[in-house]
């Protein structure tokens, strides 16, 4: 979209407003020469011209907000663009400009203050789409002497009727006083809008949605906005981004001379000697569990499955951690996840060598499935989810993409409430097929063995969002290219017909993404079809720095990937009120529970959960040593257990599992201190973790629930 923002001299706006709008140009004041292909015309704010009328700058003026302007030989363009109907937004000074103009109603006078007032203020956006009338709340910056909009009562009637107003103050502002808290409105026509608020002022999630008011009949632009919509709600999302704890994670303890890959990528990984080395992660399912126990809990042992063997790695060992309530819905609910688990795992044919299980009321409407996996993998052959240059493909293998699992991870990053309705949310749980992950497991490792692929990425949290842009950024920092790539939405296989926007977010199950070279890719295909499994080249890197979705050559969706950041959420640390007794926790000594799950496949389980002990030790005969794992809620139990099986305890995985941020945050930061201080005097580092926050049904949070695995080496 080729948007022209016109330059008054004085303006102190005019680089924010370039910079806010994509593709944007200076039109200077002086100029009458209608620039060709322009869609989108701006008036931003400022001072000086905006505000005085003058004949030569260095003499006398008085101030007459927009009149100056006005004279200005643009305003010519200005009236081009009006008879051509191509959208016109005044911000501010803009706004005084167009009102000046007689392009819209009303006026602004001096503030009620008579003094210039810049602040924060809350505004509610009315906009339309697809015929529907959306309410958006949001915060913009005010900064203005004459932003007092008034109008009389019969022009206000015209608004209402007309739907001219699309934002309002949420509050009466003292210092201004605008009438009927009015903040921006349109012509009849919805082609002239004029705003008071500035946009461009440190306000990212604004920006979609204006495009929406500016140009609704734009179909480039409207479909950008749903997926700058999807990628915002996602990218934000808590389960994905991490936005409350990040700060506290990056000072772990994490490094040490045997560890090769620490937190940050899809596994944690320690050399073992012998050219060998052990990869470990944990993640939690908690909120699908609820919504649906077996495919919750087992696409939970998927999930980790993939993370294992996208390193490269071969899975050699599971353990689950279970905390459920002590209600009869609870104990079906336990029942029907065991089922799920063993399911999954049974079928893969990767053993469950351990894990607890503990019951607690605080469990009741929140029960918790964290899900660990070990793997192993050769020294030579470890890959990460990472491009390394320009013109990769980006290769799709797997299942097919559905609409299950959409907005899965947004979903995991809100507490429940008791009005929930389960049905409708088991669309966001994915479905599991535990046969086409073993198929998909053999192959990539296959692939790996060949030394085939360049990267390699899951398709779990975000679909192939997540993963196409994990595997940019992470390509980005390591090599220091302004990669980009471009995602073909046509060439992705699919189940049914589906939205463009859900075929890029779906979290459908069994699903990989590779990165490798044009010269590899008919040996890729040719192990693929050995292992009978589809696939499509669905992307392609690029040197443009930008993150472009394209369906059948038409792009939808197109950002910098500069624009793609790390965002923060802070909590009162002060405001901690859990209020759960840890101690009455009940744990379930039945050996029954795990014979359910196939503990000996693979021939390494030395000691397994058929024998009692919070312990395994697994047998890793490459290099004629043994593996020994440890687990629990208390690291210094896990310490000594390892110490009594004479262990060389190696790194530590784990899994936060807390319930509203608002509520719980003082003892996240204080499980995590305790926890960096423990391995920092012992010496033994993290190497992947996660974090699982609203775990709360009506603002009832659950205990704090630590899982650690603690894994050492035994020669």
């Amino acid at each position: 979209m080729s948007v022209g923002i016109i330059r008054y001299p004085g303006s102190n706006c005019d680089f924010d407003t370039l910079r806010y709008f994509d593709d944007s140009f200076f039109i200077w004041h002086t100029e009458t020469a209608f620039p060709e292909n322009i869609k989108l015309l701006i008036i931003p704010g400022g001072f000086a011209f905006g505000d005085r009328l003058y004949d030569k700058a260095s003499m006398e003026y008085i101030i007459s907000p927009g009149t100056m302007a006005v004279q200005s030989p643009v305003s010519s363009i200005i009236k081009e663009a009006v008879k051509r109907k191509i959208p016109i937004l005044g911000i501010c000074n803009g706004f005084q400009i167009l009102i000046q103009m007689g392009l819209l109603p009303g006026k602004l006078i001096l503030n009620k203050n008579k003094k210039f007032t810049c602040k924060k203020v809350e505004c509610s956006i009315n906009y339309e789409i697809n015929s529907y009338y959306k309410v958006y709340n949001t915060e913009l910056y005010i900064a203005n002497s004459y932003g007092q909009y008034v109008i009389d009562e019969n022009e206000y009637g015209n608004l209402i009727s007309n739907k001219q107003i699309f934002l309002t103050y949420n509050k009466k502002i003292d210092e201004v006083g605008s009438s009927y808290n009015i903040g921006g409105i349109s012509n009849k026509d919805k082609t002239i809008f004029g705003m008071m608020p500035h946009p461009e002022r440190n306000n990212k999630d604004f920006k979609s949605i204006l495009y929406q008011i500016l140009t609704p009949k734009d179909k480039c632009v409207n479909n950008q906005v749903i997926f700058h919509n999807k990628v915002i709600e996602l990218m934000h999302s808590e389960h994905i981004s991490y936005k409350s704890t990040r700060k506290y994670l990056k000072n772990l303890h994490t490094k040490a001379p045997w560890v090769i890959q620490g937190p940050g990528e899809n596994a944690g990984i320690i050399d073992i000697g012998d050219g060998y080395c052990i990869t470990a992660r944990i993640e939690s399912h908690n909120h699908p569990t609820y919504i649906d126990p077996f495919e919750g809990a087992a696409t939970g042992v998927g999930g980790i499955l993939r993370d294992i063997f996208t390193m490269g790695s071969r899975p050699i060992a599971i353990l689950d951690f279970l905390r459920f309530g002590t209600d009869k819905h609870s104990e079906e609910l336990l029942k029907t996840a065991i089922s799920g688990i063993s399911y999954y795992g049974n079928c893969i044919g990767v053993p469950n060598v351990g894990g607890d299980c503990y019951l607690h009321p605080c469990y009741n409407k929140n029960p918790l499935v964290n899900v660990g996996c070990i793997g192993i993998v050769k020294k030579e052959n470890i890959i990460y989810g990472r491009a390394s240059d320009i013109n990769q493909k980006l290769i799709y293998v797997g299942s097919r993409t559905g609409n299950e699992g959409i907005g899965g991870a947004a979903m995991a990053s809100k507490s429940f409430n008791s009005k929930i309705n389960i049905n409708e949310l088991k669309e966001n749980v994915q479905k599991a097929d535990p046969f086409l992950e073993k198929l998909l497991l053999d192959a990539c490792c296959e692939i790996t063995e060949n030394k085939l692929v360049i990267g390699m990425q899951d398709m779990g949290a975000g679909g192939l969002l997540c993963a196409s842009h994990e595997i940019i950024m992470r390509g980005r920092d390591k090599f220091k290219l302004n990669l980009g790539c471009n995602i073909f939405l046509d060439k992705v296989p699919i189940k049914s017909d589906m939205e463009p926007c859900d075929i890029l977010v779906s979290e459908s199950q069994e699903r990989m993404l590779i990165v490798a070279s044009e010269d590899n890719i008919i040996k890729i295909f040719e192990i693929f079809d050995k292992w009978d499994l589809e696939y499509s080249i669905v992307g392609e890197t690029t040197d443009n720095g930008i993150y472009s979705v394209l369906n059948n050559e038409e792009i939808l969706y197109s950002e910098k990937m500069l624009n793609f950041k790390d965002i923060y959420q802070d909590w009162n640390l002060e405001e901690n009120n859990t209020n759960i007794d840890h101690k009455k926790i009940e744990k379930i000594k039945n050996m029954e529970l795990w014979k359910v799950y196939d503990s000996t496949v693979g021939n390494r389980t030395i000691k397994g959960p058929d024998q009692p002990g919070s312990y395994s030790i697994i047998d890793i005969y490459e290099n004629n040593s043994k593996l020994i794992l440890t687990w629990g809620e208390d690291f210094n139990e896990c310490y000594r257990k390892m110490l009594e099986l004479n262990a060389q305890p190696k790194c530590i995985v784990n899994c936060l599992n807390f319930g509203d941020p608002k509520y719980c945050m003082k003892d996240l930061v204080n499980t995590i201190e305790e926890l960096n201080t423990n391995c920092k005097n012992y010496k033994i580092p993290i190497i992947g973790g996660n974090v699982s926050l609203y775990n709360s049904t009506d603002c009832k949070s659950i205990r704090t629930t630590l899982i650690l695995i603690m894994i050492g080496v035994k020669y």
